[in-house]
């Protein structure tokens, strides 16, 4: 802002940025005065990120207090897939009781759909929670 290469659109009224002279206003939304490509990475499929995506808590009992794993729903030995829609987090008293079958088969439900996250999902796990002020901007409803 200060070379003039953003502009404010929302600061927060609370924080200011302070120098020996100047007091400037803390900003929460920002806009580029030029475009600026920036190559977003699709975000991709590891363990860390099922169980982030998941909010560290089992997809069939809930839990959050046990040991977690990566449970396929439909087992890699009947044509499950390793994608975001096949793989969730499970407790290993859940993993364990599930086996190599469906969760139909087992007598289990998910209580969460597994689905392919974006990288707003993960900006909400850094930042805690997302500012109400900043849902026009990120899509959010």
């Amino acid at each position: 802002m200060y070379l003039g290469k953003a502009e404010l659109v929302l600061k927060d009224d609370g924080k200011a940025i302070r120098s020996m002279h100047s007091k400037y206003p803390w900003p929460s939304i920002i806009r580029l005065s030029r475009f600026v490509s920036v190559p977003y990475k699709k975000v991709v499929l590891t363990r860390k990120n099922i169980l982030r995506r998941d909010g560290y808590k089992c997809a069939y009992c809930g839990r959050g207090d046990l040991t977690l794993t990566i449970d396929h729903i439909v087992p890699k030995a009947r044509g499950g897939d390793e994608s975001w829609e096949n793989l969730v987090s499970a407790c290993t008293h859940c993993n364990n009781k599930k086996g190599d079958r469906t969760p139909a088969e087992a007598g289990l439900s998910l209580l969460v759909r597994p689905f392919k996250p974006s990288h707003i999902v993960f900006i909400k796990n850094v930042v805690g929670r997302i500012d109400e002020k900043w849902k026009p901007y990120l899509y959010l409803s």
